[in-house]
C-alpha cells in the first residue's frame, strides 16, 4: 500500500512548484533543499508515468499533462491530509497535552461550546490555556509556545494555517441606568460621544481598532480609557458608571449587575473569530482537536467560511 502521507510531500511539492516556476523558490518556501524538491518531483512523476513540468534556463512550467493532473488533484489534496493526520491523532489525543491561546470570553458561545465538547470527548487530554491579545498570542504561535490560537479576524502568518469557525455579534455595553438603555438596539450614530472603556489585555487592542474605525468614518475620534483589568472587571466598572464598552456575544454570559447589552443595528458587523495553527509543527492532536471543533461549527450552523492557507 503506498505512503499516503508520503505521496502529499510530492503533490506539495508538485503544487508549490507550479505555483513558483521555480524548484530553487519551492525549496525556500516549503524550507527544505533543492534537491529533495527535485528528487519528490521526480519521484512523483515515475509514479505517474509522465512528465509534469519542462526544464529551462527560466525555471520549470507545467506540461499539458501536469497542468490538468493538478488541476485535478489539488481540491482532494487538503481532504486527504485532514484525513491521514485526523487518522493519526486518534491514538495520540487522550493523553497529550495541547496549548490554546484564546481572548474570547469562555462565559458562553462557541469556544465555551467547543471546549466543553472536547473535554467530554476526551478527559485525559491536558489543555493549558493562556488569555492575551491577538498579537501575543500570536507571537506565542510562531515562537512554538502555543499548538493553536483562537483570535479575531482571518490573520495571515508564514507557514500558519487560519480558518474561520465562527461569527460573533458586536454588542454596546452600558450601565442600566443609561438613556439608552430603554432602547433595544444601537447605532454607532448613537453611542459615537460616549467614553469607552477598554481593556488593555484580551481583545481590548481590536475593540480599539473597531472603534477607531466606526466612530472614525462619521467624522468623529472615540474618547477612550484604558484599564488594566480582565473582561469581567471592565463589566463591573461600566456598572459603576466609568464609561460604556463594546464586546462581542461570547461575553453575554458574565453575570454582572447594573449592565445592559444592546445589539449595534442598522451597520452591524459581526466579528469572525479563527483557529491559526502550523502547518510545519505536525501535531496529530491539535489536527484531532480541529475536527472536533469543526464538527460542533457544522452543528451550531457557522461552519467554516473560509480557509487561508499561506503555505504551498
Amino acid at each position: 500500500m503506498p505512503d499516503l502521507t508520503l505521496d502529499l510531500r510530492y503533490l506539495r511539492c508538485a503544487i508549490a512548484a507550479a505555483a513558483h516556476g521555480s524548484f530553487r523558490q519551492t525549496a525556500l518556501a516549503l524550507d527544505t533543499s533543492q534537491s529533495t524538491v527535485t528528487r519528490r518531483i521526480q519521484l512523483l512523476e515515475h509514479r505517474l508515468g509522465f512528465t509534469l513540468f519542462v526544464r529551462d534556463r527560466r525555471g520549470v512550467r507545467l506540461t499539458h499533462a501536469g497542468d490538468n493532473f493538478l488541476k485535478e488533484a489539488a481540491p482532494g489534496i487538503d481532504q486527504l491530509r485532514r484525513a491521514v493526520r485526523l487518522a493519526s491523532s486518534k491514538g495520540e489525543l487522550h493523553n497529550s497535552m495541547l496549548r490554546i491561546g484564546i481572548l474570547a470570553s469562555l462565559a458562553t458561545g462557541f469556544l465555551h461550546l467547543a471546549l466543553k465538547e472536547v473535554r467530554r470527548r476526551h478527559p485525559k487530554i491536558k489543555i493549558i490555556l493562556h488569555e492575551g491579545t491577538a498579537e501575543k498570542n500570536l507571537d506565542r504561535l510562531t515562537k512554538g509556545d502555543l499548538d493553536i490560537a483562537f483570535v479575531a479576524g482571518l490573520p495571515q502568518l508564514p507557514r500558519h494555517k487560519s480558518e474561520i469557525l465562527w461569527r460573533e455579534r458586536i454588542f454596546a455595553v452600558l450601565p442600566d441606568s443609561h438613556s439608552l438603555a430603554i432602547k433595544s438596539e444601537l447605532s454607532w450614530e448613537d453611542i459615537r460621544s460616549e467614553t469607552f472603556i477598554l481593556s488593555s489585555n484580551g481583545s481590548g487592542p481590536d475593540v480599539l481598532d473597531l472603534l477607531v474605525r466606526k466612530i472614525g468614518q462619521m467624522g468623529f475620534r472615540p474618547r477612550i480609557e484604558v484599564h488594566h483589568v480582565a473582561r469581567e472587571n471592565l463589566i463591573n466598572l461600566v456598572a459603576m458608571g466609568y464609561g460604556a464598552t463594546v464586546a462581542s456575544a461570547s461575553a453575554l454570559g458574565l453575570s454582572v449587575k447594573g449592565v445592559v447589552f444592546r445589539p449595534i443595528a442598522h451597520d452591524p458587523e459581526d466579528v469572525p473569530w479563527s483557529a491559526v495553527w502550523s502547518e510545519a509543527k505536525e501535531n496529530p492532536a491539535a489536527f484531532g482537536f480541529l475536527e472536533i471543533v469543526r464538527s460542533i461549527a457544522a452543528v451550531e450552523h457557522c461552519a467554516p467560511l473560509q480557509i487561508l492557507d499561506p503555505t504551498p
